[in-house]
């Protein structure tokens, strides 16, 4: 049931104009301006200070902004600032990638006076019809000797509103990781990755995201600290750039600050960043079962190895969950160094794996244990430690770790803290790294979780590559396995945040899953939260997920609300339920959100910017007309949640629909329906705490339609294709995939028709009349086996 028009997600950073608008740079004097029909920056050379301007508003939004490197330039009391006693200079060069057409100022900032100092580059793009400006730096040695590059900022000491007020300032910050996504009051805060502020300047709303975009060498950072904005890359080892090179950074910033609407900003700039970092992320249409969790909270221990999770693959089948989507069983060999220091990690070969008890015969080797995952419909994973290596490992190849040094092996340490790691960029290693990752995709791998992830963030450096970053080497660990495991392999990087590492964005393009919580299989507010205000990047950039989840030992309720939140605020479900303790009921429950939506757009959290804690209202829209409602009660009290149709977003935390149409509002849990409303309207349900209702909210058209499905989630979206009216014939007709022995029931509304028969090729069909009464009817679909079948409706 798809528009193809709509779903084609060209990239836009502001679609309002469909007129080519030429960027232009002019210079005056002192003065350089790069302007296109939208956003204007201003260099003035004499002073080495930037200002932005937009240009449809001719206002000045952001002024007094300079550049900084390596510590110079942030020292803005100096006279005439931190760069005193330098020289800069300016070229321009067109520009033509995947952003579009546009062009660029080069600024170079050199001292001949000091003997050791580099040119640091800084360059600031715009693209026709867009309102974002785009920044990069680098650095050139002039030098006799190698130089590091550790910082720049492109932009730094931006005064926003310069001179005026704003009112009703709220941030979010652009997290990663564990890290928790807040939108909070005021004009000072600090974020990796990026910041979005949103504001009242005269009585109208204007919103700014800053932050990284693409994405190799450096983490990114974003701060505003009362009302002065700045964006920095940083590493802790820094770029090495050779004497007598120039070296321009493959990581990159965005700001746009001409889109008020804090979603549409956001959604702009998640779809930036994939662009920007070729990000593609796989559709994970399947639940993974983690052998480790299975065996922790299905109280099943002994249970993650390679026997005893094929015998979960036959328990999915016998309970009927591959009716309705394929499973992917994961063997964690997670061996400690607890023991005596050895384990599985470095070697990462059949016998170590068997040596600890994970490959078991009859299925003793990988490839025999994925043979017989595939010969059931089951997709094989596995699981790899980033940083741990095995002390025997570590004393066999001592080139393969961090400055070729075990020096600190026999040193006591919690396991996820290792003083001895692997140096991802040694030649030696990397080989070796590919040979497994090739081996394995052979074995028939399909899947990899990496754990501890923040083991390979090495802030003390001793990289082989004598030009890696710590971000360059920790993207190395994932790049190397997914050139050896393929481009269709799913990647998974567990959270970020322990051990005092950064929680970036740097991954960006390489994995397809970035997990956001500690280990946890609860299901609180504060879990749906944290993916949930990450809408904006989530299946654009990243599949998010909360940790492994159960679903035997809670009330169904809950059940319903925690598969039906995951779903829309996350990329996936791992899950910690044995397939031995599904019962009918949790099969029908948990198959309600397979087949995934193969889309890279998410649920907004509409109430975002309202003032809750936990947002409770999430809308995925799926085309104008037709958006998909989540209510929730995040509160710890029974209670009304509450959307309006039509109103502002930002502060009423409404839909925005058509005030002047009617909609349908179809309860998907309960299977009823809500009403016929106005757009003035507001949808109102009273919910127990944690619970939610689905709901599917669409524009009353003029002719029958559809109003949900029992089948799915998403009411029509994935199960239904094809739908359309025949006003000559009346009638109204579609393509339905059908579960074999399930009845699939499609309500329909007749809007002043009423239905007469139905027909369907390869099942039976009826119409049974819907409790609603009046011109509602439910269409109901039988066959033996799974299939898509033509189905149509007449009506008088």
């Amino acid at each position: 049931m798809k528009t193809i028009g709509y779903l084609i997600l060209a990239f836009a950073l502001n679609c309002a104009s469909s007129l080519i608008a030429a960027v232009d740079v002019q210079q005056t004097g002192n003065v350089v301006v790069l302007a296109n029909e939208k956003v204007s920056l201003k260099l003035d050379l004499e002073r080495r200070r930037l200002a932005i301007t937009d240009v449809v508003t001719k206002e000045v939004v952001l002024e007094n902004a300079s550049m900084a490197a390596d510590g110079w330039g942030r020292d803005r009391k100096a006279k005439p600032d931190g760069w005193k006693g330098w020289e800069i200079g300016y070229t321009q060069e067109s520009v033509a990638d995947a952003f579009g057409k546009g062009r660029r100022v080069v600024v170079t900032l050199s001292n001949s006076k000091r003997p050791v100092t580099a040119n640091y580059l800084f360059r600031y793009t715009l693209y026709e019809n867009s309102g974002a400006v785009f920044m990069g730096f680098g650095l050139k040695n002039t030098r006799d000797f190698g130089i590091r590059l550790m910082e720049s900022a492109p932009m730094v000491g931006a005064t926003l509103f310069p001179g005026k007020s704003v009112e009703q300032v709220l941030t979010l910050n652009g997290s990663a990781g564990a890290e928790a996504a807040k939108v909070q009051p005021g004009t000072s805060r600090e974020s990796p990755n990026s910041l979005m502020l949103t504001c009242l300047k005269d009585g109208q709303r204007r919103t700014l995201v800053w932050g990284g975009l693409a994405n190799q060498d450096f983490g990114k950072w974003a701060a505003v600290r009362d009302g002065v904005l700045e964006v920095t890359a940083k590493d802790p080892v820094g770029r090495l750039v050779d004497a007598g090179q120039t070296y321009w950074a493959e990581d990159t910033f965005y700001l746009d600050m001409t889109s008020p609407d804090p979603f549409v900003a956001l959604e702009q700039y998640g779809r930036a960043m994939r662009l920007a970092n070729h990000a593609n992320p796989n559709v994970y249409d399947f639940p993974v079962l983690c052998g480790w969790s299975v065996g922790a909270m299905s109280h099943l221990p002994g249970i993650n190895n390679s026997q005893k999770l094929v015998g979960e693959l036959e328990a999915a089948r016998k309970a009927g969950v591959t009716k309705y989507t394929k499973v992917g069983i994961r063997l964690e060999p997670d061996t400690y160094c607890y023991r005596d220091g050895n384990t599985e990690q470095g070697w990462w070969d059949d016998a170590h794996w068997a040596q600890y008890g994970h490959l078991v015969p009859p299925y003793e080797t990988f490839a025999k244990w994925c043979a017989a995952i595939r010969e059931r419909d089951g997709i094989p994973y596995t699981y790899f430690q980033v940083g741990m290596p095995s002390d025997d490992y570590a004393r066999a190849f001592p080139g393969h770790m961090l400055s070729n040094d075990i020096s600190r092996l026999q040193m006591t340490h919690s396991h996820h803290q290792p003083l001895v790691s692997y140096d991802y960029t040694d030649p030696d290693f990397q080989k070796h790294t590919l040979e497994v990752w090739t081996r394995l995709r052979k074995d028939g791998i399909r899947g990899i979780k990496f754990d501890y992830p923040e083991t390979g963030w090495r802030p003390e450096g001793g990289f082989e590559n004598r030009h890696a970053t710590t971000a360059s080497a920790y993207r190395e660990a994932f790049r190397l396995c997914r050139e050896g495991l393929g481009v269709d392999a799913f990647i998974d990087e567990r959270n970020l945040g322990e051990s005092g590492r950064p929680c970036l964005d740097v991954t960006a393009g390489i994995v397809d899953t970035q997990r956001n919580w500690m280990d946890s299989n609860e299901f609180v507010p504060a879990m749906i939260s944290i993916g949930g205000l990450r809408w904006y990047k989530n299946r654009t950039v990243f599949n998010y997920f909360p940790d492994t989840k159960t679903v035997h030992d809670c009330s169904k309720e809950i059940r319903q609300s925690m598969l039906t939140m995951v779903f829309l605020t996350s990329g996936r479900i791992d899950l910690a339920t044995s397939f031995t303790l599904f019962t009918p009921e949790i099969v029908h429950d948990f198959s309600r959100i397979y087949p995934a939506y193969r889309e890279p757009f998410t649920a907004r959290p509409l109430d975002a910017f309202t003032g809750v804690t936990d947002p409770q209202v999430y809308d995925l829209e799926l085309t104008p007309d037709w958006h998909q409602v989540a209510l929730f009660n995040t509160s710890a009290k029974p209670g009304p949640v509450a959307v309006a149709l039509s109103g502002d977003r930002v502060t009423a935390g409404a839909i925005g629909l058509d005030s002047t149409a009617s909609y349908y509002v179809y309860d998907f849990w309960s299977d009823a329906l809500v009403g016929k409303f106005p757009g003035t309207a507001r949808i109102e349900k009273n919910l127990e705490p944690s619970h939610c209702a689905m709901l599917s909210i669409r524009k009353v058209q003029s002719n029958p339609q559809v109003l949900s499905t029992n089948r799915h989630v998403l009411q029509g979206w994935v199960d239904l294709a094809d739908v359309r009216w025949d006003a000559a014939g009346k009638k109204l007709s579609g393509v339905a995939k059908v579960i074999g022995g399930e009845p699939l029931r499609i309500v329909l509304a007749g809007n002043g028709h009423k239905s007469i028969r139905a027909k369907a090729d390869d099942a039976v069909a009826r119409l049974e009349p819907h409790p609603a009464g009046g011109e509602f009817t439910t269409l109901v679909l039988e066959r033996k086996d799974n299939g898509a079948i033509n189905w149509s409706v007449e009506f008088d």
